[in-house]
């Protein structure tokens, strides 16, 4: 089956809650499903296992590296093609957008990253915060494009034997009046997932040896409030951005964590080697493959080479990090 085909087949509505037969099958993109999705249901892209999914963070920057970095997603997806992509924020320097057409948004992503053919689920960074209307407009230009799709700050969806969940991470850092609704949400939508695997995706990471982590090492708001969320429905993967950089990090409590933050942005060097099973500062992306028993987490550089590959089976016990 083609990545083409893959996203073209009605999209079904299930319900996750236990016990429920799943509702009527929808028409249309899953952006728009996930846009209109009732609480307590997700939006599902039917087909084959295994799914192979793009994911990149920190890239909005109009200039060489953000090019470069495309370039190679498109190089490694002509060899293997992505089923979709996601986003890890800050998906336009500095402010974000204030437009859902302004410019920037056919120079600096439809130019770059619609040769691919597929939807990109996207998430918000800090900078996409930076000007007040940035989340909006953003959100807005879901229904103006085809290959990006942004229906609202956090959701969940499934794809073949994984159910990503995208979250909100700049309110949880910045502790914000929202974040308990956001935390509820995916307290619940975590507890009443049936997946093999369990990916939530967002900005900013709980634990890093970049320069946001400082020599603690870790981000405390979402130590504090996204962790034991993340370890209480034992979340296979919290994948994130922020640190301008390449990071596989040691589990905790059976979640691993990743950094790719090497989209665009000017790479910095790591400051620690703390729990870290592998990490540059350089630009790149990184590729999922999961089917039922197996989940892939591959890093390649800005000229597609692969330089690190973590592979996690289901069952399979882990070293942890006792941080």
């Amino acid at each position: 089956m083609s990545r083409r085909t893959f996203l073209l087949l009605p999209l079904l509505l299930l319900s996750c809650a236990p016990g429920q037969s799943p509702l009527a099958p929808i028409s249309g993109d899953i952006c728009e499903a996930l846009s209109s999705a009732p609480v307590g249901a997700v939006p599902s892209i039917p087909g084959t296992s295994p799914i192979r999914v793009l994911a990149f963070g920190d890239f909005g920057t109009s200039g060489v590296g953000q090019h470069s970095v495309a370039r190679a997603m498109a190089e490694v997806d002509r060899q293997a093609p992505f089923h979709f992509g996601i986003t890890l924020g800050d998906n336009f320097y500095s402010r974000g957008l204030n437009s859902p057409t302004h410019p920037r948004w056919q120079t600096d992503w439809e130019d770059l990253y619609s040769r691919l053919g597929i939807r990109i689920y996207a998430t918000l960074g800090n900078h996409d915060y930076r000007d007040p209307a940035s989340p909006k407009a953003q959100i807005a230009r879901s229904r103006l494009s085809k290959t990006w799709c942004l229906p609202r700050p956090y959701y969940t969806f499934v794809a073949g034997p994984v159910q990503f969940f995208a979250v909100d991470t700049d309110p949880i850092e910045k502790l914000r009046s929202s974040v308990d609704e956001q935390m509820s949400w995916l307290d619940g939508a975590l507890a009443t997932s049936r997946a093999p695997w369990k990916v939530v995706f967002g900005h900013h990471p709980v634990y890093t040896n970049g320069e946001h982590g400082g020599q603690a090492g870790f981000l405390p708001a979402l130590r504090q409030r996204l962790l034991p969320v993340l370890k209480k429905h034992k979340v296979d993967v919290y994948l994130t951005g922020h640190d301008h950089d390449l990071q596989a990090l040691k589990p905790e409590g059976g979640v691993r964590f990743f950094i790719s933050g090497g989209g665009g942005r000017t790479p910095r060097p790591l400051q620690t080697n703390r729990c870290r099973d592998w990490g540059e500062g350089r630009l790149g992306f990184t590729v999922l493959e999961a089917d039922g028993q197996t989940l892939t987490v591959t890093y390649f550089g800005r000229n597609g080479e692969r330089l690190y590959e973590a592979k996690m089976r289901k069952g399979e016990a882990v070293e942890e990090c006792v941080r």
